[in-house]
């Protein structure tokens, strides 16, 4: 099926939005969108309902992707079919601390979860061009809005692939950089793992917060069956004080795993759950990162969604 099989007439294409919260601008869309047929289609089902579903799933986690995008989306247990509306802000709105002004709003039902999540890769993938999200912001009607989607073959028919899903790269060291600068930022932001780049951002190694404390214990440590007998621990102290300045290229591990953008969900879950890497990383063509997904990101993507 096309994306557009799951909007409703011009309703769904909302352009000029006014109001100044996210909260708000869910209301606003949603009495658009809400119509005296909707309702009647959808007769246990109310405005107030599906807007406190909506609120409910951002309070887990901001639905803001970045680049002033935002997929808010809500199951409802007696819709009887999934349903997209967009909206567009003429001023951005925080969704927590993310400024938005496009909002990609998608109603399924319980039954069918899976949709919400393949809608939204459609989308996030056409707006991820800089041209797209510009034509959006200057569509000056519904009926131009909808035109700019009417011109793609936006299909769900396809599986969920690793552009659909991944995290864009955020966390990451040089090869250069000190193990003890890359121990503070692991701690600080409870990191598992980060991939170390090298001057074309090209990933050559990672970095794990197992490996990186495991390196500053001597050997006959991992062979013991007791600290019992021993009385301080100032002697390793002085070994961890010793190795703090060695460089994140002397420490990483060459066992990670790149994978391509059409990466498919059933092979990251393979390698995750059965391969065992703490992570996967995404690479374009060129071989540069662009993306990351952990156990975390599949749970959040295939559950929440």
């Amino acid at each position: 099926m096309n994306v557009l099989d799951y909007t409703v007439n011009l309703i769904s294409w909302q352009t000029g939005l006014t109001s100044r919260t996210r909260d708000e601008v869910f209301e606003e869309m949603l009495k658009t969108f809400c119509t005296r047929e909707f309702m009647d289609a959808n007769p246990e089902l109310s405005e107030a309902d599906i807007l406190n579903a909506l609120i409910e799933r951002e309070h887990q986690r901001t639905t803001a992707v970045g680049k002033e995008i935002a997929f808010p989306h809500a199951r409802l247990e007696n819709l009887n079919r999934a349903f997209f509306a967009l909206g567009v802000l003429p001023e951005p709105v925080l969704f927590e601390d993310e400024p938005v002004r496009i909002v990609c709003l998608i109603l399924v039902p319980t039954i069918d979860p899976s949709i919400s999540l393949k809608i939204m890769a459609q989308l996030s993938r056409k707006l991820s061009d800089v041209a797209m999200r510009e034509s959006v912001f200057n569509a000056e009607n519904s009926d131009m809005l909808r035109n700019l989607f009417r011109r793609s073959e936006l299909r769900i028919d396809g599986p969920v692939c690793a552009r659909d899903i991944m995290r864009l790269p955020r966390w990451s060291v040089k090869e250069d950089t000190l193990i003890s600068e890359c121990a503070y930022m692991m701690a600080r932001d409870h990191l598992r793992a980060v991939p170390v780049l090298d001057s074309q951002k090209r990933i050559v190694g990672e970095i794990t917060s197992e490996s990186l404390f495991r390196y500053g214990l001597p050997d006959f440590f991992a062979k013991l069956k007791s600290v019992s007998f021993i009385a301080e621990f100032d002697p390793f102290e002085k070994y961890f004080e010793d190795e703090r300045n060695i460089p994140s290229v002397d420490v990483m591990s060459d066992r990670f795993r790149t994978v391509p953008l059409d990466y498919t969900l059933m092979e990251i879950v393979f390698d995750l759950a059965i391969l065992r890497f703490n992570k996967l990383y995404v690479t374009d063509a060129d071989g540069h990162w662009v993306g990351a997904i952990d156990q975390g990101t599949v749970l959040n993507n295939v559950i929440n969604y």
